[in-house]
């Protein structure tokens, strides 16, 4: 049944790793520091501008550049360089779990390609996957933009989108994702963060069940 579907965009953080994992907070400090740095701030000054920024702009990232002119590779570069060993559990089971799956996978993520080769070497999977489109190919959105993902198609060869799934942890990522066409699965372990009744999993582990659960329900909708 998972042959329903030709195409798996696979989101990195918080989706191959557990949401209780503080990579992202990690990342958050590299933030704070990047703007100390690099705008010579105090802690404290870096800290308001950071929620200033993301009030204003979808990302920390979109702000800093428009209003300050920083360079978004070296920013990229700076915040995600964080030790993935310290904050992530092992996950053996995730190869094989990859491996047995069909389908064509590429990563699909709001960082950089940098990260997302780092975060895939760590679990040994990248030979499972194709492909990465990183933030800086759907520039100047982002995941949590509807415009972010006609580009990735594009760049996907413009498959029929029904045929691909996106897989990750945000609600609102997965509602722009059927926006365009595509299907969804919601990786998280909160039932509340699901406003639209999305296939949802635990963990990235159960994969295949959802995959089994949406090639299902797509089925059925189709007969309609």
């Amino acid at each position: 049944m998972t042959n329903s579907f030709n195409i798996l965009l696979v989101d990195v953080d918080r989706t191959l790793y557990p949401f209780e994992c503080k990579v992202w907070d990690a990342i958050g400090e590299q933030i704070h520091l990047f703007i100390q740095k690099k705008l010579s701030m105090s802690n404290e000054e870096a800290r308001s501008l950071r929620i200033a920024l993301r009030d204003k702009y979808p990302t920390t990232l979109q702000g800093l550049h428009n209003e300050y002119g920083v360079d978004q590779d070296e920013y990229l570069q700076f915040v995600h360089d964080v030790d993935l060993a310290t904050f992530i559990p092992p996950n053996p089971d995730l190869a094989s779990i990859f491996a047995s799956l069909p389908q064509r996978k590429v990563i699909f993520t709001n960082s950089t390609r940098f990260h997302a080769n780092r975060v895939m070497d760590f679990f040994s999977i990248k030979p499972y996957f194709d492909d990465v489109i990183d933030v800086t190919m759907i520039d100047p959105y982002t995941k949590f933009e509807k415009e972010a993902f006609p580009i990735a198609l594009e760049l996907l060869g413009n498959p029929p989108p029904q045929e691909c799934v996106m897989i990750d942890d945000e609600d609102q990522i997965i509602c722009n994702a059927v926006s365009a066409g595509m299907q969804g699965i919601l990786v998280n372990k909160d039932p509340q963060v699901n406003s639209n009744q999305h296939v949802q999993i635990p963990t990235i582990n159960h994969i295949k069940e959802a995959l089994e659960e949406l090639s299902e329900k797509y089925s059925s909708l189709s007969q309609v």
